[in-house]
């Protein structure tokens, strides 16, 4: 069993990592890291986070597997329809618990395009823990 970390495309990846990390230390767990993307294929960008991701995660003392994860954000409320497909995905693989960051949006960023990690604390079958944007990573000892 395995803990889901979902990480996007903003500078905010190492923080929730360094949360799931600590968590599937402290659980013996592995950690799933899906990295979500808008497209399909991985550009350079996605491919450059992910070798990002990989060196930040080289010398973790728990088994990790890394993807890319395309999942739909058309149409309104995007970040609901995101939240509903990685629920979807805790449900298709063995996972024990979620970690997602959570970045504050004001009220009409919210009714347009909704709280993904809302959404998966919500309808998941499995623990979730949600990182505000405004934790420090070096304040987590």
């Amino acid at each position: 069993m395995s803990i889901l970390v979902a990480i996007g495309d903003d500078s905010r990846f190492e923080t929730v990592l360094d949360v799931a990390l600590r968590l599937a230390t402290g659980l013996d767990e592995q950690l799933s890291v899906a990295h979500i993307t808008k497209n399909e294929s991985a550009s350079g960008d996605e491919r450059s986070l992910r070798t990002d991701v990989r060196e930040y995660l080289s010398d973790a003392d728990v088994p990790v597997d890394i993807s890319l994860e395309h999942l739909n954000r058309s149409g309104i409320r995007s970040g609901t329809a995101i939240g509903k497909q990685l629920v979807d995905l805790t449900n298709d693989v063995e996972i024990d618990h979620v970690v997602i960051g959570h970045r504050s949006k004001n009220r009409l960023a919210e009714v347009r395009e909704g709280h993904t990690g809302f959404v998966v604390a919500e309808e998941s079958a499995v623990p979730v823990t949600i990182v505000p944007e405004g934790v420090d990573p070096n304040e987590l000892d």
